[in-house]
């Protein structure tokens, strides 16, 4: 077992070490961004080191389980917010070699270190101001590294339960609200009364009896019964249950893995059956024809064809109802709050909430529009259809998308009684406008100079590279200093309609651009059309980042 797992870290190193000698800006800006962010635990952790030594063992039994129920909340709930599971094993590309499924799953634990490497610098800070402490007995305070395998094995079975349930298609959206529900608990507890009525609870959770991490500050102080030991070798013993089912269930239910097998006749009769009968009414179906009513073909097929193509993608109708739902609740919050410091949220809510809203979309509907296409993006350049055609539908579903998600938000609002002025909503369509004007033209150059895959079937899998994400930084930034110039204006001459005044400039300079990046882009993807074809048909390495 473990000559497969480590043939299959010295592939990945190999795939690694060849995108070395490529390293550009993007890639250095990534780096920079996880020295300070790892930098900050790493502070914490010297803190952590120096304080434990000082602090007597009556308080650090009343403080430490508290400090471990949030290193188990931040190791199984923030990389479930953030999206950003960690690496993971591509097991689409690692079955169909002969490696044994307690290698993969082996593999897959460690992996879960990558989740929240944060807390293991976290625990050896801890644990280093632990073994300083003179009242605590030497060595017990290596008792703490038993909270490690237990956080691994949970981890990995929270992650395939929700990738289990974000597989099932009547389920996705449904699982997709509970996790921004859960994820905008902490601002309702910071933010509102809820959390000083939440605290004797969370106090009385950290100091429960048999909590696996009470247990661990147990043995971690020197405080050594039997009782304590037994207590989390069952619950590690638990997880790893919970883990090693869940993975088996992965394993068993990838559609990729299972072998194509001809349809029996009868259920290639019952399948023809279907396709003979008469389509029923569908509204949905309907809404999808109007671009035949609007506009003139080709474009009028493209733009139905990218609206049902995106209807029909899980990933994109998963960040539509977070686009759609999240924007709005996670600033209710903030409106609660009275105050000098959160008037401007309160004041301009509803634009903040579609601008928010459509960073979110961004990604997959304007700044990659080939990214679901992958390798059927060939159909573009061998088609008698011009490539400016294909661009201005691609650009118009997107419109489509983002005005659909500006009306949803703004019935939530209406269902939640949010209030909203007139004034707010010309603001929200104004400022809508400029900065959706703005990310298309950005788009349609990034999407023929740097083309990269999205797989529609992963929900919630990082799918961007270094280069990637340092232009997603600079096109949030611009849209930062678009919304800036305007408010600074309104703040400046003390009158709304300057606000309008400079959207509407930016507006027209958007126009310009768009029309001018919409060329530039038609005529490079024609020219690298082979290299855009080769990018989007291109696989992924053995492992992967995110869910």
């Amino acid at each position: 077992m473990w000559a497969q797992i480590f043939a299959i870290a010295w592939a990945q190193l190999r795939i690694s070490r060849n995108h070395l000698p490529r390293t550009d800006i993007g890639s250095v800006l990534a780096w920079i961004v996880a020295l300070f962010w790892y930098g900050i635990f790493a502070a914490a952790a010297a803190g952590l080191a120096f304080a434990l030594a000082r602090i007597p063992v009556a308080q650090l039994r009343q403080y430490l389980p508290l400090g471990l129920l949030g290193v188990f909340a931040f190791w199984q709930l923030i990389p479930l917010f953030t999206l950003s599971t960690g690496w993971s094993l591509q097991l689409n590309k690692l079955r169909v070699y002969p490696v044994h499924d307690r290698a993969l799953f082996g593999i897959e634990v460690l992996l879960r270190i990558t989740s929240a490497p944060e807390m293991i610098i976290v625990l050896l800070g801890a644990l280093i101001g632990l073994l300083r402490n003179p009242q605590v007995p030497a060595l017990w305070p290596f008792a703490l590294l038993l909270f490690v395998p237990f956080n691994l094995f949970l981890a990995l079975a929270i992650r395939e339960l929700f990738l289990q349930s974000f597989a099932r298609n009547r389920f996705r959206e449904l699982f997709a609200i509970l996790l921004i529900s859960v994820a905008l608990l902490p601002q309702f507890l910071l933010r509102t009364e809820l959390g000083q009525k939440a605290r004797p609870y969370l106090w009385a959770l950290a100091r429960g009896q048999a909590a696996p991490w009470r247990e661990v500050a147990t043995l971690s102080l020197g405080s050594f019964t039997v009782a304590p030991l037994v207590l989390l070798l069952l619950w590690t013993f638990a997880a790893y249950r919970l883990a090693r089912a869940q993975f088996a269930k992965s394993l068993l239910g990838e559609e990729t893995f299972r072998p194509e097998a001809a349809a029996p006749p009868v259920l290639a009769e019952g399948v023809a059956s279907i396709a003979a009968r008469p389509r029923s009414h569908n509204p949905l179906d309907v809404l999808l024809r109007l671009p035949n009513r609007i506009f003139a073909d080709p474009l009028a097929a493209l733009l139905e064809k990218e609206l049902r193509s995106l209807l029909r993608m899980p990933r994109f109708r998963v960040l539509f109802g977070i686009a759609c739902i999240f924007s709005v609740v996670i600033l209710i919050p903030i409106t609660l709050q009275s105050g000098h410091h959160t008037a401007f949220v309160r004041a301009n809510l509803l634009p903040l909430i579609n601008l928010y809203g459509l960073l979110i979309l961004s990604d997959a509907l304007m700044l990659n529009i080939f990214g679901f296409d992958r390798h059927a993006a060939q159909i573009y350049f061998v088609s008698p259809v011009p490539f400016p055609v294909v661009l201005k539908a691609k650009n118009l579903a997107a419109v489509v998308f983002v005005v659909l998600q500006a009306l949803l938000a703004l019935i939530v609002c209406s269902v939640l009684r949010v209030s909203v002025s007139p004034q707010s909503i010309g603001d929200a369509v104004a400022a809508t406008a400029v900065v959706g004007l703005f990310f298309l033209s950005v788009g349609n150059l990034m999407s023929v100079l740097m083309p990269r895959p999205i797989d529609p079937r992963q929900t919630f899998r990082k799918q961007a590279g270094g280069k990637m994400q340092l232009w997603f930084f600079s096109a949030t930034l611009g849209m930062f200093l678009l919304m800036a110039f305007a408010f600074l204006a309104q703040w400046a001459l003390d009158t709304h309609w300057a606000l309008l005044a400079v959207l509407a400039l930016e507006l027209a300079i958007a126009f310009i651009f768009y029309r001018i990046a919409l060329g530039s882009a038609a005529e490079r993807g024609v020219q690298d059309r082979e290299k855009i074809v080769d990018a989007l048909s291109k696989g992924a390495s053995p492992l992967g980042l995110g869910m």
